[in-house]
């Protein structure tokens, strides 16, 4: 990981505050996409002492195996600028660490959407998630409609971690067809997985007229992030030409 931009701002007249604004590039040398990053930035100042700091995650990147790509690593990061004996940002320095992750993909299925209050409708199998989680089926089970008329479900699944390794996200997305197939709504749910532990999801779609969704159905599908690499980077701003 290169750090190309790295730059503070005056601070700011009225409370004192002093912007940063950090940009890089990461190579990608594995043989795995890039689908997801966090980044933690820790700044110092004069004294190598800690005077703030960030951490962020980015799941809309994408960086091919063996292939380069922008990333933001700080954006608008506020520190008093008491906080430095000269008052400027130049006595800053800031060290940033970034884990990247690939994403293992899988269609769970279909699910129809049960017609009336009572009604189960089922995913009834186990399915692996890159060899590394497994989804537990799902169930939706269709409840009284809302006293404004609106179909009401409870829907659940669970993941559970089958390796040894931390997963940094573990998602699953619904998406709500009509009869004809064509989407009406979607959903997503995300939690991080410590090795062998587990998750719950409990989706919800809002403000679904039953009329609108009769014959309908749920297509599922699931992934989770795995570590790829982890970068290391120190640097120290420059004043900023804005």
């Amino acid at each position: 990981m290169k750090i190309t931009k790295f730059t503070y701002g005056k601070p700011d007249s009225d409370w004192g505050n002093i912007d940063f604004e950090m940009e890089g590039v990461l190579e990608n040398k594995s043989d795995h996409d890039v689908e997801f990053v966090k980044t933690s930035v820790i700044m110092l100042n004069e004294n190598d002492v800690a005077v703030g700091g960030t951490e962020d995650e980015d799941d809309r990147v994408f960086i091919a195996s063996k292939d380069s790509g922008d990333v933001s690593l700080l954006s608008w990061q506020s520190v008093h600028k008491d906080k430095f004996k000269s008052g400027s940002g130049a006595d800053c320095k800031a060290l940033v660490h970034m884990t990247t992750y690939r994403r293992e993909f899988v269609k769970v299925g279909t699910l129809e959407i049960p017609e009336k209050e009572g009604d189960l409708s089922e995913i009834k199998k186990n399915i692996s998630i890159g060899g590394v989680a497994e989804l537990m089926g799902m169930s939706v089970l269709r409840m009284k409609d809302s006293d404004d008329g609106d179909a009401e479900f409870e829907i659940v699944s669970s993941v559970r971690n089958t390796s040894d390794d931390f997963i940094a996200r573990a998602q699953t997305t619904l998406k709500l067809m009509d009869q004809r197939d064509a989407q009406l709504e979607d959903t997503y749910d995300y939690r991080e997985l410590p090795a062998k532990s587990s998750v719950t999801f409990q989706p919800s779609f809002w403000g679904l007229k039953p009329g609108k969704i009769k014959n309908g159905s749920i297509v599922v599908t699931a992934s989770v992030f795995v570590p790829i690499d982890t970068f290391t980077a120190e640097a120290t701003p420059k004043p900023s030409s804005d």
